[in-house]
C-alpha cells in the first residue's frame, strides 16, 4: 500500500451547492430518511430566511427558495441547502412578494372565516355553515394557487397579471392533484400546530415538499403543452399532420396539358 492517505479527500475549492451527486444504491427506507433529513435542513433555512424578512416580506421568497431546493433534492442535485436558498431568496425577494402577498392575504382572511365558523361566533347555524364552507373553499383554492407560484418558476416568471391568472386557474386545470394537496395541507397544518416540535422541524418544509411532489412536474408538462399549442395550433387541431408519412403535405400541383411542349 502506498503512503498516500486512503481516506477520501475533498476536492479543491468549495463544495458546490447545486451539483449532481452520485446515486445511492439503497432501500426506499434509507432514501426516505435522507430525504427527510434534507427537508429538515430546508425547513430550518426557510425559518431563518422568513424571520430575516420579518415574516411579512420574507415568507414569499423563502417559500420559493425552499421549493427550489426541494426540486433540486428530488433530482439528486442538492448538496448544500443554504447557498442555493440564499441565492433564490435574494432573486425572488421583490418579485415573489408582489405575486404572492395578495393571495396570502386572501388565505389569511379565509382562515379567519374558518376560525369564526368553528368558534360559533354567530347564533345562526346556517350562517356559520355558509361561512365555514366559503372559508374552506377559499383557503384551499388560495393555498393551491400559492403553491403553483412557489413550485413552478415558469408561473411566477410571467408578467404579474399572467402569473395571477395562471395561479388562479391552476386548481381547475389539475383538480384531483389540487384537491389532494388541499386535504393533505389541511391535515398537516392541524398536526403540526398540535405537535409544535414537529411543526418546528418539518412544518413548512414538508408542506412545500408535498406541493413540489404533486404540482411541480404536472404544471411544467401542462405549460409545455400550452406553449406547443400556441406555437403550432394547426398540429393540435389536426393530429395527423406531420404524423402520417403517407399523407401529402405539399399543395396540389395544377394539371398540365399533355399537348403543351
Amino acid at each position: 500500500m502506498s503512503g498516500r492517505d486512503t481516506r477520501s479527500t475533498r476536492a479543491d475549492g468549495p463544495t458546490p451547492a447545486y451539483a449532481p451527486r452520485p446515486r445511492r444504491h439503497s432501500t426506499w427506507l434509507v432514501e426516505g430518511i435522507w430525504h427527510l433529513h434534507a427537508v429538515v435542513r430546508i425547513q430550518l433555512v426557510w425559518l431563518a430566511l422568513t424571520l430575516l424578512g420579518l415574516v411579512v416580506v420574507g415568507i414569499a421568497p423563502a417559500t420559493c427558495a425552499a421549493a427550489e431546493a426541494l426540486r433540486a433534492e428530488r433530482r439528486g442535485e442538492l448538496t448544500r441547502a443554504l447557498p442555493l436558498m440564499w441565492r433564490t431568496y435574494r432573486r425572488e425577494l421583490i418579485p415573489a412578494g408582489i405575486r404572492m402577498l395578495p393571495l396570502l392575504t386572501v388565505q389569511l382572511l379565509a382562515l379567519l372565516m374558518l376560525w369564526q365558523a368553528a368558534a360559533g361566533l354567530s347564533s345562526n347555524p346556517a350562517i356559520m355553515a355558509v361561512l365555514g364552507t366559503l372559508g374552506a373553499i377559499t383557503a384551499g383554492w388560495a393555498s393551491v394557487s400559492l403553491a403553483a407560484i412557489a413550485v413552478a418558476p415558469r408561473v411566477r416568471d410571467q408578467d404579474l397579471l399572467v402569473t395571477w391568472r395562471l395561479a388562479l386557474l391552476m386548481p381547475g386545470a389539475v383538480p384531483l392533484r389540487s384537491l389532494a394537496l388541499a386535504v393533505l395541507l389541511a391535515a398537516w397544518t392541524l398536526l403540526s400546530t398540535t405537535v409544535w416540535p414537529l411543526g418546528l422541524l418539518l412544518g413548512a418544509g414538508l408542506a412545500i415538499d408535498l406541493a413540489v411532489g404533486l404540482l411541480s412536474t404536472r404544471i411544467s408538462l401542462l405549460l409545455d403543452d400550452l406553449s406547443a399549442h400556441r406555437h403550432d395550433p394547426a398540429r393540435h387541431a389536426d393530429p395527423t399532420r406531420r404524423t402520417d408519412p403517407t399523407r401529402r403535405t405539399d399543395p396540389p400541383r395544377a394539371p398540365t396539358d399533355p399537348a403543351t411542349p
